[in-house]
């Protein structure tokens, strides 16, 4: 080595010999070496040990196939994305995605304002499906569990305990359907009376299931049917209509109801049920007045009647002529209206059928068309307008006076004094019964997992079932009708659900994803992408 001097003004001292770098062959065989086992290593799992290095733990059960397909989910060094998800999971034919946040602001209200595109959504909000639902954490993971911190996120409060709002049927005082004349006092004691005959027991509890019967999953109640709940005490074979005047076809403004016979030669649309109807049910009266009895729940003479006043107080009925009641419904029960008046066009349908005119024939197959391409749209295309099915107040039929008007409205009543013991009428058309009364459409509430705890009247308080049976303070009849929102208050569940007891957590109660009926067509499943 050569020999160095010094630097500076100020002879600074620096090394006496230039220092050269040993050999870096032995550093590189080493970094080379690690490499190749790791790529050794690597390249072991891929094709023998599941790729357990590159994954970061097992698959959820229900994905647990992919394994061996890293693409199926993941895209090319990017996070799973949304649309490989729905690839497998948006097989429903719904427009707005079961599985997307548009339908999580519907979220069982059927009101499409809540849907994404609103003016009210919120920018940012988007979440993809991997954030909520979490993968590689074994088999037996839950996925769906998911924690309440990415609920908060979006709503602004947080578990049951933590500022939870009271539930919105009790906030609003929203009433139950009011169109049913029904008291739970007197239909119980009638209940327990005859359970005590028939089993000797009188569990008050046993008289609520007697009407409210639990679907398979025990969660919620079937709807209440006319056969199978009231058809033994109402409406019995000694019921029959008040003594009617018989139209008169050359007095139109004048209100009448049609004989069997009348309606008969008229063979109007959806009439067919004349000619297999029972002439004996019928008994004229003088003075041109005509009896029918026995009634029956929904009795077709009675509303071909009910109908033709409709006609006569309207100038233009519009869709409401084809149901059987008005068409007053909730928001997130158009879909019933429809389906109804679909189901009355078939009707009309099998009648024409046996009519002998070519022109009506003729016709038949391009109605027919028309009415499968329309339940076709509507199944895929919830309704949304239900209008149409309103009696229209400003289509009065300008040849009445309000003298006339008056006069048939009150013939309707006449004409329906029997069906007024539970039902109420009005404008010629007896008012529609919610027979699935849900209140709870931004939640699930399982009955078969409180029943071990509480007992029905234990939460239903607001009807006075109790009071009345055990014999106490007389029940105040404005409580103890069918309009009174029978259902318990977020104090009621408090009571379990707390951070002593009972779980607090948002997917205890709440759901992201709305209602899946559409996944039943398995159709969907099977058809090719």
């Amino acid at each position: 080595m050569r020999k160095k001097g010094t630097f500076t003004s100020i002879r600074l001292a620096v090394a006496k010999f230039y220092v050269y770098p040993g050999s870096r062959k032995k550093m590189m065989l080493i970094g080379g070496m690690a490499c190749l086992i790791l790529v050794a290593y690597f390249l072991a799992d891929s094709l023998v040990f599941s790729k357990s290095f590159v994954v970061r733990g097992d698959l959820s059960s229900n994905h647990a196939n992919f394994e061996a397909d890293c693409a199926k989910c993941h895209q090319s060094f990017r996070a799973v994305s949304d649309a490989l998800c729905s690839t497998c999971h948006e097989k429903t034919n719904d427009e707005l995605g079961v599985y997307t946040f548009a339908a999580h602001y519907v979220y069982r209200s059927g009101e499409r304002g809540r849907a994404a595109s609103s003016p009210g959504k919120q920018p940012g909000k988007e979440l993809p499906c991997s954030s909520c639902h979490t993968e590689h954490l074994g088999r037996e993971a839950a996925i769906t569990n998911v924690p309440d911190a990415k609920c908060v996120g979006c709503h602004e409060y947080g578990s049951f305990t933590q500022d939870h709002p009271q539930f919105e049927f009790a906030r609003t005082k929203t009433p139950d359907d009011s169109t049913l004349i029904f008291t739970h006092v007197r239909h119980t004691k009638f209940i327990l009376e005859k359970l005590q005959k028939e089993t000797g027991n009188v569990y008050l509890e046993k008289a609520c299931l007697y009407c409210h019967v639990p679907k398979s999953d025990g969660k919620t109640f079937k709807p209440i049917e006319y056969d199978a709940h009231c058809g033994d005490c109402h409406l019995t074979t000694a019921v029959e209509t008040p003594s009617l005047a018989i139209k008169d076809m050359n007095d139109p403004l004048k209100p009448g109801v049609e004989t069997l016979e009348m309606i008969q030669r008229r063979r109007g649309p959806g009439t067919q049920w004349a000619f297999y109807t029972n002439p004996n049910d019928f008994k004229t009266k003088p003075g041109g007045k005509v009896v029918k009895s026995p009634v029956y729940h929904e009795d077709p003479w009675i509303l071909e009647n009910l109908r033709q006043l409709r006609q006569a107080l309207y100038s233009d009925v519009g869709l409401s002529d084809l149901l059987k009641t008005s068409g007053d419904v909730p928001g997130n029960r158009r879909a019933m209206l429809y389906d109804e008046a679909l189901q009355a066009l078939r009707g009309y349908l099998v009648g024409l059928r046996s009519r002998p005119e070519p022109e009506i024939q003729a016709d038949l197959a391009r109605i027919d068309s028309v009415l499968k391409s329309t339940e076709k749209k509507l199944r895929r295309l919830p309704p949304t307008e239900a209008s149409a099915f309103l009696l229209p107040p400003d289509k009065a039929n300008p040849e009445l006076s309000p003298a006339q008007r008056n006069e048939f409205q009150d013939f309707a009543l006449k004409l329906t004094r029997p069906c007024q013991e539970c039902h109420f009428v009005a404008n010629a058309s007896i008012m529609r019964v919610q027979s699935d009364q849900r209140v709870l459409r931004r939640a699930e509430f399982d009955h078969r997992a409180h029943i071990l705890e509480r007992r029905c009247l234990q939460c239903h308080v607001d009807i006075p079932v109790t009071q009345a049976m055990s014999g106490g303070a007389p029940v105040d009849n404005a409580r103890d009708r069918s309009a009174i929102q029978n259902i318990p208050q977020k104090q009621n569940c408090d009571e379990c659900h707390n951070d002593r007891a009972a779980s607090i957590r948002c997917v205890t109660c709440h759901f992201m994803h709305p209602n899946k009926e559409n996944r039943a067509s398995l159709q969907l499943f099977v058809e090719k992408d």
